[in-house]
């Protein structure tokens, strides 16, 4: 989706989504032009934030440590599942 459908589809000022990307919360597959590619992914992530930000009232310091933190528990459940299937690969040796 666009970044117009994105922020449409969010409810958010594309001053907004500016701010998530120079924060990090967001990565964009592109240098900034108004056709970048944002997926469904994005889109989940994008409710997050505004969820934590709206109704959970947490600052932008916290939405970045929490964000943070579930990136590296994503990250360590993926690291989890290979060294699973290379131990049963190992196993069916």
């Amino acid at each position: 989706m666009t970044r117009e459908e994105f922020c449409s589809r969010l409810g958010i000022r594309s001053a907004t989504l500016q701010l998530w990307t120079s924060e990090g919360w967001l990565l964009l597959d592109d240098t900034g032009s108004s056709s970048a590619s944002l997926s469904e992914i994005d889109l989940a992530r994008g409710q997050l934030i505004r969820h934590l930000g709206d109704e959970f009232g947490v600052n932008a310091e916290g939405i970045g440590i929490i964000l943070d933190l579930l990136d590296q528990v994503h990250g360590l459940r993926s690291v989890l599942r290979e060294v699973l299937q290379s131990s049963a690969a190992r196993e069916e040796r």
